[in-house]
């Protein structure tokens, strides 16, 4: 039921923003999209969905030379991701702390990627708003409209 609901929340965000899909079936499910040339990228594990990933970056970002990373907030357990590099890294973005571990990546041409974990698509507003704030903070534009109503 799960991964029938995660296919379809992904094929209506092809269908409204007029966005190719590109779906691969692995031992990982992997969806692509591609827009102004920024790739996002969901895979997860179809047997067990909360091993899931969203990658939001350039199609030609490269090996990444700089890390920032920010897990989770979770009551009273230390954070498991503990990354020395944290200079230039978006603060608008802290926002997203509550809900995923992130990991912002920076690469010798100044290109970012953000990797969030676990993202898990549930509804099309939980799904969308993640996705929109990072590019309206890195790259100046939304993914998707904002004009889809549930």
């Amino acid at each position: 039921m799960e991964l029938k609901r995660i296919d379809n929340i992904w094929h209506f965000f092809a269908t409204q923003n007029q966005l190719f899909l590109k779906k691969e079936i692995d031992t990982r499910v992997l969806y692509v999209f591609k827009k102004n040339k920024i790739k996002l990228l969901h895979s997860f594990n179809p047997n067990f969905t909360a091993h899931s990933n969203l990658s939001i970056g350039p199609e030609n970002f490269e090996m990444a030379v700089e890390t920032y990373a920010a897990s989770q907030k979770r009551f009273g357990l230390p954070a498991p991701v503990n990354l020395q590099q944290r200079i230039f890294f978006p603060k608008e973005l802290l926002a997203l702390s509550s809900r995923f571990s992130f990991v912002v990546e920076k690469d010798r041409f100044k290109n970012l990627r953000v990797t969030l974990e676990p993202f898990i698509p549930k509804t099309i507003k939980d799904t969308s708003s993640p996705i929109n704030l990072i590019c309206e903070t890195l790259w100046s534009f939304r993914y998707f409209s904002n004009t889809i109503k549930n």
